[in-house]
């Protein structure tokens, strides 16, 4: 499944500029996919195959891939877990999905991260799009 996402990084030579930044990008892409690769499984049970590298940026750049960070932000909520759910959201999702684990299981988060995705929008992980955002 790994080898389905990681993508071919050509060089040809001589290199234009573009050519070069293309592949600096794309090197940049297999490395938070390797990084990553120990959720990719898991993922796939609840992203389809197009979206699994996204999902796998989104956890990478929110959480580094791990599933115990807490983050403090200035208004005093706290973004926690792999997906770094914030409290305000994560307690709206809990009685509308009857959520009975807590933030930082990987699959409970991944199972709500999906349908967010799916049914409310990429929109939740916003604050990191910089780090996540694919190359056009």
């Amino acid at each position: 499944m790994l080898l389905d996402i990681l993508l071919t990084c050509a060089v040809l030579s001589p290199l234009t500029p573009e050519q070069l930044t293309n592949y600096v990008d794309c090197r940049e892409r297999n490395e938070i996919i390797i990084y990553m690769e120990d959720y990719v499984d898991l993922f796939s049970q609840y992203f389809e195959k197009e979206d699994l590298e996204i999902a796998l940026r989104i956890t990478y750049c929110e959480s580094t891939g791990k599933p115990n960070a807490v983050n403090t932000n200035t208004n005093g909520t706290r973004d926690v877990g792999l997906w770094q759910f914030n409290d305000k959201t994560w307690n709206w999702l809990k009685p509308k999905l009857k959520i009975k684990n807590s933030r930082n299981d990987v699959v409970t988060s991944t199972s709500v991260a999906s349908w967010l995705f799916y049914k409310d929008g990429i929109h939740h992980w916003n604050a990191s799009k910089k780090c996540w955002k694919l190359p056009s």
